[in-house]
């Protein structure tokens, strides 16, 4: 895989998969309740539901037309502030649309400034 970011078009199309497959997911673990389900079981789907909408509470707003050009940015965000069991699903899911998000471990030299010019104190 290159780091080179992806056409526009095709990280607005993977955004817009990623909430199409977390909404199918959260779809999965609202359904019915079966008589046989442990209380921890039930306490594994409502962690789960809640791990997948905060992964993708922000996308949708980047698919708005005047925001569309911002998807790879908030595609990026999304990546740097999850880890673990999100990463994973992110990962997961990216390789199952054949999204190349390479791109998304590459430095990024247009980064926000942090508001100060050097380290903090005690670093």
């Amino acid at each position: 895989m290159s780091a080179q970011q992806p056409p526009g078009a095709a990280t607005q199309e993977a955004v817009a998969m990623l909430l199409h497959l977390a909404f199918m997911e959260i779809r999965l673990q609202t359904s019915p309740v079966t008589d046989d389900q442990s209380p921890e079981a039930l306490a594994r789907r409502r962690v789960r539901i809640n791990e997948l909408a905060d992964l993708c509470h922000n996308l949708p707003g980047y698919l708005a037309p005047e925001r569309r050009h911002r998807a790879a940015e908030g595609l990026r965000y999304v990546w740097r502030v999850s880890a673990g069991r999100r990463r994973e699903w992110l990962r997961s899911r990216l390789d199952h649309l054949g999204y190349d998000y390479s791109w998304l471990d590459a430095p990024d030299v247009m980064e926000p400034a942090t508001g100060h010019d050097g380290p903090s104190v005690g670093q």
